[in-house]
C-alpha cells in the first residue's frame, strides 16, 4: 500500500470527523450555552424589575393610605370634616373653610410615550393624581392663629401651605386670616380616613417668644398732659378733628365688599366702607393695602398700620 495514500486517508477522516464533531457536537452546544447565558440575564433583569415594581407599589400604597381618599367628593367631605374640626378647637370666630374644583395631573410619561401600543394606551391616558385647592380663614388671637398653622402643617395627609395672609384686628389683640392651601390624593380604592395628627409640643412653644412679643399690636395712645389753669380766661377756640389718631389696622374683603378696620381715639375698632366719613375726610377707596381719603381737596393715601395725617 502507498504510504502517501494511507496518509492522504487519515487527513481526510480526520477534517471529516473534526467536521461532524463541530457540526453535531461543538457549535449546538455552544449556541446553547449562549442561549442559557442571555436567559439568564434576561431572567436576571426581569427580576429586577419585578422588584422595582413591588417597592414601587408598595409605596403607592404607603401614599394611598396617607390620603383623605380616592375620589372627588370622598377627598372634598374629609377636607372639610377634619378643617373644620381644627377650627373649632382652636375656638376660631368667624370660621369659613372653602374648597375649589379638584384639578388632574397628567402622568409625565404620556409625553415620553407618544404613541404607544395598544396595551399601554390606558397607562398613558390616566391621570398621575388629583389635587384639590382649599382656603379657612376665620378671626382669633395670634397665638391660636400660629398653634392653628403649626397643627395644619402637623397633618399626616399631604398638605401644601400656598399662601397665608394676617391683618391685626382689635388693635392688634387678634388677627383676620386667610390660609391657601393644597392637598393631593391618588384617584382610585379608598384606604380609609388617616387619623388627625397633633403637633408635639416643641414645634408649638418654638412661637411662645413671638406670641408674647405680638408686633402686630399698636403702641398705647400717648399720655396727655394736663393743661395748666389760665388765670385768664381765653375765648373758646373749636376743637381740630384728631386725625393723627385714627390707625388703619386692617383691609379685609367679606361677601363681595371692601371694608377697613380703624382704631379711634379712645382705643376702641371701628369698621368703615366706602363713603363713610371720619372728621371732614371721607372714604373715597378701598384698595387690597391701603384707603383713599377725600379731604377737601386733599387725597391721602393711608397703608395698613398708619395713622391719617392731619
Amino acid at each position: 500500500m502507498n504510504i502517501r495514500l494511507v496518509a492522504l486517508g487519515v487527513l481526510v477522516l480526520t477534517g471529516l470527523l473534526y467536521s461532524a464533531y463541530r457540526s453535531w457536537w461543538s457549535g449546538p452546544v455552544a449556541e446553547a450555552r449562549a442561549d442559557l447565558a442571555a436567559y439568564r440575564e434576561r431572567l436576571q433583569k426581569a427580576g429586577q424589575e419585578v422588584r422595582r415594581g413591588r417597592q414601587a407599589s408598595k409605596a403607592l400604597d404607603d401614599l394611598r393610605a396617607r390620603t383623605l381618599g380616592g375620589d372627588e367628593e370622598t377627598v372634598d367631605h374629609r377636607v372639610r370634616t377634619q378643617l373644620n374640626r381644627l377650627l373649632e378647637s382652636f375656638k376660631v370666630a368667624e370660621a369659613t373653610v372653602i374648597t375649589s374644583e379638584p384639578r388632574l395631573v397628567e402622568t409625565p410619561a404620556r409625553s415620553v410615550m407618544g404613541r404607544a401600543q395598544a396595551s399601554l394606551r390606558k397607562r398613558r391616558d390616566e391621570p398621575d393624581f388629583a389635587t384639590l385647592e382649599f382656603k379657612i380663614g376665620g378671626v382669633a388671637p395670634v397665638g391660636r392663629v400660629l398653634g392653628l398653622l403649626t397643627e395644619l402643617r402637623a397633618q399626616s395627609w399631604p398638605c401644601r401651605i400656598e399662601d397665608v395672609r394676617l391683618d391685626p384686628v382689635f388693635g392688634g389683640a387678634g388677627l383676620r386670616f386667610s390660609v391657601r392651601c393644597t392637598t393631593m390624593f391618588l384617584l382610585g380604592p379608598d384606604a380609609g380616613e388617616p387619623e388627625p395628627a397633633n403637633a408635639s409640643p416643641e414645634a408649638l412653644a418654638q412661637f411662645a417668644d413671638f406670641v408674647r412679643s405680638n408686633p402686630f399690636a399698636l403702641p398705647p395712645a400717648p399720655a396727655v398732659a394736663a393743661a395748666q389753669p389760665n388765670p385768664k380766661p381765653s375765648p373758646p377756640s373749636s376743637p381740630s378733628f384728631p386725625y393723627d389718631r385714627w390707625r388703619l389696622t386692617g383691609i379685609a374683603k367679606l361677601a363681595g365688599t371692601m371694608e377697613s378696620w380703624w382704631v379711634r381715639p379712645n382705643g376702641k375698632t371701628v369698621v368703615l366702607r366706602e363713603g363713610a366719613g371720619i372728621g371732614r375726610a371721607v372714604i373715597s377707596g378701598i384698595e387690597p393695602e391701603l384707603v383713599v381719603l377725600q379731604r377737601a381737596d386733599q387725597q391721602l393715601r393711608i397703608e395698613i398700620g398708619s395713622a391719617i395725617p392731619r
